[in-house]
C-alpha cells in the first residue's frame, strides 16, 4: 500500500514520467537523484525498486490493476 502511494508521489513529482504502452502494458522512465534514468519500467518493476531500494527488469512481475487505475 504505502509503495503504491510513493509510486503515485514519483509521479507528482515527475520521478517517474509514463512513455507509453508496450503489448498493452504502461511503461515509464524512472529518474534517480544521481542523473541515471531506467527507460522502459513497468509498474510492478517500480513497485519492486520501491520496496527493495534495487531496481532490476522483470517483465515476469504482474501489474496489479485496481480499479483507480481504471478510472472506475
Amino acid at each position: 500500500m504505502i509503495a503504491q502511494i510513493i509510486f503515485i508521489w514519483y509521479l507528482i513529482t515527475g520521478t517517474v514520467v509514463y512513455q507509453h504502452d508496450v503489448e498493452g502494458r504502461q511503461t515509464y522512465a524512472l529518474f534517480f537523484p544521481d542523473g541515471k534514468v531506467v527507460d522502459y519500467a513497468y509498474k510492478a518493476e517500480i513497485i519492486e525498486y520501491i520496496e527493495t531500494g534495487t531496481f532490476e527488469y522483470d517483465e515476469t512481475l504482474e501489474d496489479k490493476v485496481t480499479d483507480a487505475d481504471k478510472g472506475e
